[in-house]
């Protein structure tokens, strides 16, 4: 029996057993079911919210903040941060300003020294993962808790200016922040109570770090740095805890993503074998432009983040004009599934074929429309660039048949991924 005929079996009524069919579905076989949906019920009417996928109407969904808001998450992401922030308002009063900001700081012109930079400590922590596991005379490491998250940490310190902040603090209290204001969609309290104190730990220790960057006559070339040094007009109001706030921010939009990606391109090119030697061969050249277009197809088929959610906050047609038309009414919460919108038969040639060169509007990884990711122009170089140090060394692939082995731990990210450390290795 295919999905949709055993949820429209359930009673209307029983939403608390049409939303137990639809998590079970989501959570063994979500490519099965936004399948199903993209080819049968487009935009779906269900007790969570109306599950939008396919391309065009995901993106009209992002594209139009006016009507679709961040109103789903915004206010837990406040609570979180302790401070309104960009990817927690919509409109001139807060989001375009602070994006305005955030483009100035976070400057596209970055990206060169950023990957710089990233070779170098990320080689330096691989190397360490290397001789901790020959200390230990093993033949593997994990590539999550040995090498990704703390590459990911270290660059955060040197580019957006945590010096002197533990990177396990960074990591851990990042997780947690995450956890509490995008996913948690049952309203844990322990998960929302353990994500605003990992905030109010980050911004105590941000705050210090300001105080001391104050009293210093040093400015490091650092975000953190260029954020202090940037004089805007009083009334805008970016006195140091706006500042907090955003340097806190951006980092909570990265930390965990970027581990969680280098892990899943490799999974995702390990799996096939031919794609990874083709991939290893770019790797090798020394312009990484071609490497690059690997990893971001490879995140295509594991994005992550899946779907984002979004408050219709005015009454709207959406996809006008075409058979999916459908009139959300407002108050209604709307879930934009990207993972669906990258794999739309009707826009994506071939989608389930693994192809490097595909136009940019068709690889959605990175978000879409007002609230895409802020910090694209660091982030389109800091993620291959940490998958490529791995793939550099001819040892370090995930074992043979261990290639999908991924642990979550209880989480929502991914905790650890065996790999194997040695030339001994695939």
């Amino acid at each position: 029996m295919d999905f949709l005929t055993a949820y429209d079996a359930v009673p209307e009524a029983d939403a608390a057993q049409r939303v137990a069919l639809l998590r079970r579905k989501t959570a063994m076989d979500r490519a099965g079911l936004l399948r199903e949906l993209r080819a049968v019920r487009p935009v779906f009417a269900t007790p969570l919210g109306v599950f939008v996928t396919r391309h065009p109407d995901v993106l009209e969904v992002l594209s139009t903040p006016e009507v679709f808001t961040v109103g789903v998450f915004g206010p837990a992401l406040e609570e979180v941060l302790g401070a309104p922030f960009v990817l927690s308002r919509d409109g001139a009063d807060v989001h375009w300003r602070e994006r305005g900001y955030g483009q100035l700081v976070l400057a596209p012109e970055d990206a060169p020294r950023v990957r710089a930079l990233t070779v170098s400590l990320a080689d330096g922590v691989l190397d360490a993962a290397l001789a901790g596991a020959a200390e230990r005379g093993s033949a593997t490491f994990d590539l999550i808790q040995d090498y990704a998250w703390p590459a990911a940490a270290r660059v955060a310190v040197e580019y957006l200016g945590f010096t002197g902040i533990p990177e396990e603090t960074l990591h851990s209290c990042t997780r947690r922040m995450q956890w509490a204001f995008a996913v948690n969609p049952g309203g844990d309290p322990d998960v929302h109570t353990a994500g605003t104190a990992a905030g109010k730990e980050l911004h105590d220790r941000v705050a210090a770090l300001i105080a001391d960057r104050r009293a210093s006559s040093e400015s490091p070339d650092d975000v953190l740095g260029r954020m202090l040094r940037t004089r805007l007009p009083a009334e805008f109001g970016f006195d140091d805890e706006r500042i907090n706030a955003n340097l806190v921010g951006y980092l909570t939009g990265y930390q965990q993503n970027a581990t969680q990606c280098v892990a899943t391109a490799i999974k995702e090119l390990a799996v096939r074998p031919e794609v990874l030697a083709e991939a290893e061969r770019a790797a090798a050249e020394p312009d990484p432009a071609r490497f690059d277009a690997y990893v971001w197809e490879a995140l295509r088929f594991h994005p992550f983040v899946p779907a984002t959610p979004r408050l219709c906050v005015r009454d709207h047609v959406l996809a006008a004009g075409t058979p999916r038309r459908t009139a959300i009414p407002s108050g209604t919460p709307v879930v934009a599934w990207l993972s669906s919108a990258m794999f739309d038969e009707d826009v994506v040639e071939s989608p389930t074929e693994f192809r490097t060169g595909r136009p940019p509007s068709h690889n959605l990884v990175l978000g879409y429309g007002a609230h895409d990711c802020l910090g694209r122009y660091a982030a389109s170089v800091i993620v291959p660039e940490l998958v490529r140090r791995v793939l550099l060394r001819p040892g370090v692939r995930p074992p043979p048949g261990a290639e999908q082995s991924m642990d979550h731990a209880g989480t929502p990210y991914p905790q650890h991924y065996t790999v194997t450390a040695g030339p001994e290795g695939p």
